[in-house]
């Protein structure tokens, strides 16, 4: 029954991809093609108009596939599969289980602490726009941290992902919707950083106390994590007191290591300007230290190191679906049109309510525009000068881009890293709502309240 359950949850994952992409298939017919002026990138406000309609045959979509999952993953996909390989040979040692059981066996009641640390060190790494795409990556150790906090798959998911993209949303530093668009709309880069700093911070808060309270809620009712993790092997408490004993020097150098490139790799980017596949090349050497620490032959090394890859092929797949969806709003020219349609009502509003509209409506071309630098390109052209007719100061028509855009992307069927996360972790979607809704409803409140003020200072 417990398989039958599983398997049922993992399958809606497929449906509502294909489900999404019909719908967006259907709407493309539906919303008028049409364009802004571009000068370069950027979309020229006032110069929107209607082409000519732009019907997609289905085979051309499916011919595209190809060429955007290249050009959008293909580099990501090269990094999974190290990184699956490295996870591989890593877990394959048990150090990871056995070290994460001793922390806990060493922090007892205080346990539970791992969770904020682990929180504002991601929403750290978010606010300068790293572990975003590359996030799927920790849900491996987001499940070993839950099975050893007595957790449920949600919680995993939450734990590595709700950090980043938390900091993410608000972050005074942050390079792609913050400082362009601040760039966009004349303003100095960076400046604001005041209001930011604190709602940042007092989302991050939030959301550590909201883990820890949702782990502390499955801790009490064990039948949740006997649901989720029942079947795999575990090591219970009271077992636990007769088996610990400290990590060898050989383990603890295969500890130090990994954690070292999981480091090395969520900060590499930032601050050393190295790309993706650079990172990920770098795993693989580490790879075969891990493997050679382990004391494995080479065949068994590869052999662990290939199982590992396996774990990522479906996301990979899902990930291909998932680009179906792109490929429709570009070629049938219905992104400007609904950045259009959108922008209309706020010149009607208070400048307040114009400003909470502006947060709202980037959230909703969220739902089109997956990528941030790709919203604030497109969008922030326009709400600039639309920021200016309702009496909005431009460097809160900014914030409001960062919110829309960073609140929304844990919400969306479409968004490809989301739903990835629980593709892998085996969470479905509906399940994965009744845990995000009351943490981000407190966010909201935090971040609508922050418009007012702001709007009320002259932010």
């Amino acid at each position: 029954m417990q398989a039958d359950k599983k398997k049922k949850e993992s399958m809606s994952m497929w449906k509502i991809i294909l489900i999404v992409n019909l719908a967006v298939y259907i709407l493309s017919f539906v919303i008028p093609s049409g364009a802004y002026q571009r000068d370069g990138k950027m979309a020229v406000p006032g110069t929107y108009e209607v082409v000519e309609k732009t019907y997609l045959n289905p085979v051309d979509v499916i011919l595209a596939v190809g060429d955007t999952v290249y050009s959008s993953f293909g580099k990501l996909f090269v990094t999974l599969i190290i990184m699956g390989g490295m996870m591989g040979i890593v877990n394959s040692t048990g150090v990871l289980d056995r070290a994460l059981g001793n922390l806990i066996h060493r922090l007892k009641d205080k346990a539970l602490a791992i969770i904020p640390i682990y929180v504002f060190a991601t929403a750290l790494l978010g606010c300068v726009g790293s572990m975003i795409s590359t996030v799927i990556l920790f849900v491996p150790l987001g499940l070993l941290i839950a099975r050893k906090l007595r957790a449920d798959r949600t919680f995993a998911v939450g734990l590595v992902i709700l950090g980043s993209f938390t900091g993410f949303m608000s972050s005074p530093i942050n390079p792609l919707t913050g400082v362009m668009g601040q760039e966009i709309a004349g303003l100095v880069p960076y400046s604001g950083a005041g209001l930011r700093t604190i709602v940042t911070i007092l989302n991050v808060a939030v959301v550590s106390a909201y883990l820890v309270w949702w782990a502390k809620r499955c801790q009490k009712n064990t039948a949740i994590y006997e649901a989720d993790f029942g079947g795999e092997e575990d090591v219970e408490s009271g077992e636990y007191e007769n088996t610990y004993k400290p990590l060898s020097g050989r383990e603890m150098a295969i500890l130090a290591i990994f954690f070292g490139a999981f480091i090395f790799f969520a900060a590499g980017g930032p601050t050393l300007g190295l790309g993706m596949t650079q990172l990920g090349s770098i795993m693989l050497p580490v790879a075969f230290v891990e493997g050679i620490l382990a004391g494995y032959s080479l065949d068994d090394t590869m052999k662990n190191f290939v199982k590992g890859t396996q774990s990522m092929c479906g996301v990979m797949v899902f990930m291909v679906l998932a680009s179906i969806m792109s490929i429709i709003l570009n070629q049938a020219g219905v992104l400007d049109s609904i950045v259009y349609y959108i922008s209309i009502p706020l010149s009607h509003l208070s400048s307040a309510m114009a400003a909470v509209g502006m947060f709202i409506a980037n959230a909703f071309i969220n739902v089109f525009i997956g990528s941030g630098s790709g919203q604030t390109v497109v969008a922030m052209p326009i709400m600039a000068p639309l920021a200016d007719v309702v009496g909005v100061t431009r460097q809160m028509a900014v914030l409001t881009l960062q919110y829309g855009d960073g609140f929304t992307n844990l919400f969306l069927p479409t968004n490809v890293n989301l739903m990835a996360c629980l593709a892998m972790a085996g969470v479905d979607f509906k399940r994965w709502m009744k845990f995000l809704v009351p943490c981000y409803a407190i966010l909201f409140v935090i971040m609508v309240a922050s418009i007012f003020i702001g709007t009320a200072i002259g932010f």
